[in-house]
């Protein structure tokens, strides 16, 4: 046995047993921040419950509620009843209070609220006069309250809840007059005169659950949490543990499972808890009423009328109660399960609100046990303490000197511009397969697919795949053109058969889709990595686009296509040794995993229906060709590596390569994703609740659940993704603007000048994908994965029909092209302002748009160029 295979092997062994990263996820914070305080008004001194409340415009309103300020129940004390509107300006351990002269219409407890945008969305409740049906907006601004009144509701109701999904207002469950209520109600605040609508009805009648929006991987749902339910004909009342989840896009409610923490040994009975939506896919739960003593007290009542001496027992019910449900709960929306954090300090509260507030709750008030109110303001924050570790920096260092050495090591070899763009034919065909793969891998497919296939099931599957199909067609039919003409760029070719006016054109739409894709490419693992390690996303992204113009600008598309090459390497090594650790931390191992993935179908691949606004297969097939056949035919960043082979039949072999390769890494990373949803099935408490989106969740499970070193080594993979597609992009960028542009204006530069021009460009290109990049940051984007193929429907498919008008027909003239060239991309932006249709769809809309458009302006603009020599019937011949 060599030195050098003796030393790999201790390398493994070493890493094997160097320590798992300890990376504190769900680290829970609480504060007092204050109590109740307003002057002339005791009796709301005493706390409050059941009131309306939320944030608007950085100000905390509390309104109406109710408490026992003038005797407890058991001194035969009457509630009282609120129409006060009490605004906090909350501060990092304050609240400041002022009341506002403004009052609510009616006194009003038991009602619900939510914040929006416009302000805080108040509905039903109950009072003196009964039952409300009144709905209103409650308004700060210019320092004060002012109440607008919405469409009243179709009947009266209290004890109900309501979430916000975009600008749309949901109610549902409750108590109505004529008894518990099924009823799920909808208000669109940007159309409020149309009223509220009536959906479909909950499976049961509940009140006193939590109602939150939050994304269950497909959509944003509503999800109602416990609960209870008293019948007319029922002596106790009934507490629930299930939770129900409402479709907007299906207007349907499923049952999902119980709630039961990890650890617990029944499902835990929950009613009238407060509840808020915590990073992009989980559920905090505080306080709630298990029922257990209010069941006992409900008993106690009903023998009142024949045995008095049960009022004793009820009043020492009422005085010796325990409490309610200390824990603080978590809920998965997408692995359906539970776990505490962490204990409530101090009496956990019910019939009280979570207002989200600066990255944390704010709970005002409520009831801590039968008639007894708390004035008390807590603050609740769920945060993660990641730890990335020297060991890791190491590695990761490493990875960017390596990158940065590659980029000098070829800067020697570089002569003219065609050798800096096409590497003078030596890259062997291996190596340019290998290329095409990690060029169209990237961060994107590292860690978004990953993440699509734990949110949902491996229906994108397919979409991967189109790139067996499409293969031979793009070997047949456009690589003769690419390469028996010996273009520097694809657009070349457009100046050839039709004219400098759609060369520049599709150049510039390219170039335009480029800086968008370089952006997304930066964005995406900054934000992941910043959300599991701590990284700031600003200086990933500069880390990033800095070292790769260096590193691609340096050595030109020899360099970039290498780096590829070992960064395809990283990459997939890294995946696999990533699916080895899921499987040995799920429970029951392999055939756990397998027991979980069936249970849950998340391996469900073919969904035949006929709905074109869903990834359904014929969405996914059809939008997977169009969008693989848009890129191989018509992406310079593909289209350069054709060039870099000594022959056509090396290229062919090249795109063949990276076919095959597709189809294994596809399944990977596929796996992955559903070792990701075994194992936080598994393991819910390990995945931080705080995590901003989706795509953070592969991330998190390398830094948190992988050996140091081992982590390092994968983190720098999703860099190796980035980084790869982005050199690429750059370098295709700059030589479509040194060739299509530069060089068809200063005909006469020199070598020498051609080469300052392809550097420069190659610099400002990945500033300006860095400065986008650095805008993203500041949005939210729910997956990036759906919005990169948005870009490119909308952008590419355009200049993928002007080579199929080309290549295909002899009649399409100039100006018939560029009409549908604009036609095409006018249509595929009225489909996405104006339908529902799936963005998988944008590419071969516009593909085929584009085609229809221009065959149709051919008849009024025919073609009078000989153009034989150009299309694929005189070409192959």
């Amino acid at each position: 046995m060599t030195i050098k295979k003796i030393s790999i092997i201790l390398l493994i062994l070493l890493s094997a047993l160097l320590p798992v990263n300890s990376q504190n996820v769900n680290i829970t914070r609480q504060e007092n921040i204050g109590a109740l305080n307003l002057k002339n008004h005791t009796p709301l001194e005493e706390g409050l419950s059941g009131y309306f409340g939320g944030i608007h415009n950085n100000r905390l309103i509390i309104a109406g509620g109710s408490n026992f300020a003038n005797g407890k129940p058991w001194e035969n004390g009457e509630k009282q009843i609120y129409n006060h509107i009490i605004t906090g300006t909350v501060s990092e351990n304050s609240v400041d209070w002022q009341i506002s002269p403004t009052k609510l219409p009616a006194k009003l407890t038991d009602g619900a609220s939510v914040t929006t945008p416009e302000g805080v969305v108040c509905s039903g409740g109950t009072g003196p006069e009964g039952i409300s049906d009144k709905a209103f907006l409650l308004n700060f601004s210019q320092n004060e309250i002012t109440i607008q009144n919405l469409p009243s509701l179709p009947f009266p109701v209290k004890g109900h809840d309501m979430a916000l999904i975009g600008n749309t207002v949901y109610l549902t469950g409750g108590e109505a007059p004529h008894g518990p209520s099924r009823n799920t109600l909808s208000l669109n605040l940007t159309n409020k005169s149309e009223g509220w609508l009536q959906l479909a009805d909950m499976p049961e009648a509940i009140t006193g659950m939590v109602l939150e929006a939050q994304s269950n991987g497909k959509e944003t749902a509503l999800f109602a949490i416990g609960g209870r339910l008293r019948m007319p004909e029922d002596s106790v009342t009934s507490f629930k543990n299930s939770v129900l989840v409402y479709s907007p896009t299906h207007n349907t409610w499923t049952e999902k499972g119980k709630i039961r923490p990890k650890g617990f040994e029944h499902p835990l009975n929950l009613a009238v808890a407060a509840g808020a939506p915590a990073g992009a896919s989980h559920i905090i739960v505080v306080g709630g009423d298990p029922g257990t003593q209010y069941n006992k007290i409900e008993e106690a009542i009903n023998k009142m009328a024949q045995n008095p001496d049960a009022k004793i027992q009820r009043d020492s019910l009422w005085i010796n109660h325990p409490g309610f449900n200390s824990h603080i709960l978590v809920y998965n929306t997408i692995t359906d399960k539970w776990f505490a954090t962490d204990q409530w300090e101090g009496p956990a509260p019910v019939m009280a609100k979570m207002i989200p507030w600066n990255n944390r709750y704010i709970i005002p008030m409520g009831e801590v046990s039968p008639g007894i109110r708390t004035a008390e303001i807590k603050s609740l924050e769920i945060a993660s303490d990641p730890v990335f570790g020297w060991i890791n920096y190491l590695v990761l260092g490493l990875y960017f000197a390596g990158m940065l050495y590659l980029g000098f090591y070829f800067v020697k070899k570089d002569g003219d511009v065609d050798d800096y763009f096409k590497a003078g034919g030596r890259i062997p065909w291996w190596a340019a397969g290998i290329s095409i793969f990690a060029t169209t891998l990237s961060a994107i497919t590292f860690i978004s697919i990953p993440a699509k296939a734990y949110a949902t099931d491996w229906h994108m599957l397919v979409f991967q795949f189109c790139i067996i199909l499409i293969a031979p067609f793009v070997i047949r039919y456009f690589l003769p053109f690419f390469r028996r003409f010996n273009l520097s760029t694809a657009y070349q070719y457009l100046e050839l058969r039709f004219n400098s006016t759609l060369k520049w054109l599709a150049s510039a739409l390219f170039i335009l889709f480029m800086v968008t894709r370089i952006a997304v490419v930066l964005y995406l693992p900054s934000l992941a990595l910043n959300a599991v390690t701590g990284f700031d996303i600003y200086l990933s992204i500069i880390l990033m686009g800095v070292v790769t113009i260096i590193y691609c600008t340096s050595g030109g598309i020899e360099a970039v296509v290498w780096g590829d090459v070992i960064q395809g390497i990283i990459l997939m090594g890294g995946a696999v040794v990533a699916f080895i650790f899921m499987i040995t931390g799920i429970d029951g191992g392999i055939s756990g995993f397998t027991e979980i993935v069936i249970s849950h179908e998340k391996m469900h691949i073919f969904d035949f229906s006929l709905d074109i606004s869903k990834p359904v297969f014929w969405v996914v097939l059809i939008g997977g060709l169009a969008n693989t056949l848009i890129l191989y035919t018509s992406d310079q960043s593909v289209v350069q590596r054709y060039m870099t082979t000594k022959d056509e039949k090396s290229t062919g072999r090249s795109i063949w390569l990276n076919g095959i390769i597709s189809i294994p890494v596809s399944i990977t990373f596929f796996l992955l994703g559903t070792g990701l949803f075994a194992f936080y099935y598994s393991n819910p408490e390990k995945l931080a609740a705080t995590n901003p989106n989706i795509d953070s969740v592969f991330p998190q499970f390398i830094v948190g659940e992988l050996p140091a070193g081992m982590a390092g080594l994968l983190i720098s993979a999703i860099f190796a993704a980035a980084m790869s597609t982005l050199s690429s992009n750059i370098n295709s960028v700059a030589s479509v603007f040194t060739s299509d542009f530069y060089m068809s204006i200063a005909k006469k530069a020199t070598q020498k000048k051609n080469m300052m021009v392809a550097r420069v460009s190659s610099i400002v290109i990945g500033i300006l994908g860095i400065g986008m990049a650095l805008v993203l940051a500041t949005w939210s984007i729910e997956s990036l994965w759906d919005q990169f193929n948005t870009f490119l429907g909308l952008l590419t498919s355009g200049i993928g029909a002007l080579f199929l008008m080309g290549i295909f027909s002899k009649r399409i003239s100039p100006r018939a092209a560029l009409g549908g060239l604009i036609g095409g991309l006018v249509t595929t932006l009225l489909v996405k302002q104006m339908t529902d249709v799936s963005f998988l769809l944008y590419g071969a809309i516009g593909l085929l748009a584009s085609l229809a458009i221009a065959f149709l302006l051919s008849f009024i603009f025919p073609n009078k160029k000989d153009i034989n020599r150009l299309t694929y019937h005189t070409l192959i011949k």
